[in-house]
């Protein structure tokens, strides 16, 4: 089974959090120094501890072979920016459905970066800003369908947004997202967003 640590000081957070992640292996997490002796697990944190050493919490956390996910009571894409870029596997909200915390729990296991999707739109909106226009090149093997979609996307639309725009289905709008991601080599949007900054 795979390991999850909990830390946190709100009781309210801890119990949503354990009754939500029932098919992993938790430990709970009392003091600050206790997360010196976690490896090989997934440590889920909320913002509400105040850290001491912060960075250099992380720094031991990853050398011990950890993952990482913070959560937090209110995201911002500012605090989103300063933990990833302190290398934490993930961002969310403190408060998020069973759903979103599973599946952020599953993402970071399974090698990816994982970010409350209000704050994943907010990114790939200040993303495609600054992308430089190669649409053309980086979409020439698309289908027509999929190139119209993966317009929308760059521009920051949700998979909602893109459905009621072209009058498809949202599992239409999935599937042609599957295929643009399959033929550009990409895992998520971010990456997908990334291809449009990288290229000169």
């Amino acid at each position: 089974m795979k390991k999850v640590a909990l830390f946190t000081s709100s009781k309210n957070i801890l119990d949503r959090w354990e009754n939500y992640l029932v098919n992993y292996d938790l430990s709970i997490i009392n003091k600050q120094n206790d997360l010196l002796s976690i490896k090989d697990s997934l440590v889920v944190f909320s913002t509400c501890v105040k850290l001491k050493d912060e960075y250099l919490l992380i720094e031991n956390l990853l050398k011990n072979k950890n993952k990482i996910l913070v959560l937090d009571s209110s995201p911002k894409l500012e605090n989103a920016n300063k933990w990833l870029s302190s290398g934490v596997n993930g961002y969310g909200n403190s408060f998020m459905s069973s759903i979103y915390l599973n599946s952020a729990v599953e993402s970071i296991f399974n090698g990816l970066i994982w970010i409350v999707p209000e704050v994943t739109m907010q990114l790939i909106k200040d993303f495609s800003k600054t992308a430089v226009n190669n649409d053309d090149n980086i979409l020439i093997d698309l289908t027509k369908a999929e190139h119209q979609i993966a317009l929308l996307l760059k521009d920051g639309y949700s998979n909602f947004e893109i459905s009621t725009d072209l009058n498809i289905s949202i599992n239409t709008v999935k599937t042609h997202i599957k295929n643009i991601y399959l033929k550009l080599n990409v895992n998520d949007r971010i990456s997908f967003i990334n291809l449009f900054n990288n290229k000169n």
